[in-house]
């Protein structure tokens, strides 16, 4: 499996949305999933995401830069990357992982940290996120 660098600037919502919509833009992405990424059980108020588009052969992981930590663009494009994930085909999981593995999943992802964080995933219903 192919794992991407990071997609996007850490700390940078509209920068990092705007990545994922150049590089895919309304691809339909079927059988992929977006997974969620925080180290923040149960605080999604004031939590920060970063994401793995896993998908069929290859892993994108997105940059630590979505979420109410991050103000108001952080939520907006939280919001929007998950309508989009969902309007692509896409399961939307969570995993909630240490702050460390975290840090190192989305900076310097491997195989053996995606292959822990996919199977610790959990389903999510996107309307928690501001989702349609």
């Amino acid at each position: 499996m192919n794992i991407t660098e990071p997609l996007g600037v850490g700390g940078a919502p509209q920068e990092s949305w705007a990545a994922v919509q150049a590089r895919f833009g309304s691809a339909h992405l079927s059988g992929g999933q977006l997974i969620l990424v925080t180290d923040r059980q149960g605080e999604r108020e004031g939590a920060a995401y970063g994401a793995l588009l896993h998908l069929p052969g290859e892993t994108v992981v997105l940059a630590r830069a979505f979420g109410p930590r991050f103000g108001p663009a952080g939520r907006r494009a939280l919001t929007e990357l998950v309508h989009w994930g969902a309007s692509a085909g896409l399961a939307l999981r969570e995993a909630v992982v240490g702050a460390p593995e975290a840090a190192e999943l989305l900076t310097e992802p491997d195989a053996a940290r995606v292959a822990r964080v996919v199977a610790a995933s959990a389903p999510v219903d996107p309307g928690i996120f501001g989702g349609r």
